[in-house]
């Protein structure tokens, strides 16, 4: 009996897969076209390329990076604030090929394509938008824990 593999089948549909998970910023523009039409053109430019600038609202900042992980409301200085928190994990792939049996019956070869978390090689990385009063002020990216 011939064993094929699966592999060549899989891996492309796990790509595809992946790839639709991510939206881009022209995904979130196309889907929010008249949000996008009201953005100064500067701003515009910006967010087609998920790119921030002082200045941006919460809705300019939605379409160049998306929904944050968490939201922070606050207050300083006599002004409201929020922070957007924005979580990378550093994700990446992983292939294997594994074969095992049972009491030496039944053995098997099998292949798999994975996502895989980094220990400790790659640090997550956050980004934090600061938002004053409706507007971005600030934003930072903060490596590891």
């Amino acid at each position: 009996m011939m064993k094929r593999s699966l592999f060549p089948v899989l891996f492309p549909a796990c790509i595809a897969l992946l790839a639709a998970c991510s939206p881009t910023p022209s995904d979130r523009i196309a889907k929010n076209m008249p949000v996008y039409q009201q953005l100064p053109k500067e701003q515009q430019v910006k967010v087609a390329r998920g790119e921030l600038e002082k200045g941006m609202s919460p809705e300019a900042v939605l379409l160049a990076w998306g929904e944050p992980e968490q939201k922070m409301a606050g207050w300083s200085n006599g002004k409201n604030t929020e922070r957007w928190i924005y979580t990378r994990s550093g994700t990446g792939w992983s292939l294997g090929r594994g074969g095992g049996g049972f009491r030496g019956r039944d053995s098997g070869v099998g292949t798999g394509v994975g996502v895989t978390m980094p220990l400790g090689g790659r640090p997550p990385i956050s980004y934090n938008v600061l938002f004053e009063n409706g507007k971005v002020v600030s934003w930072e990216a903060v490596k590891g824990f």
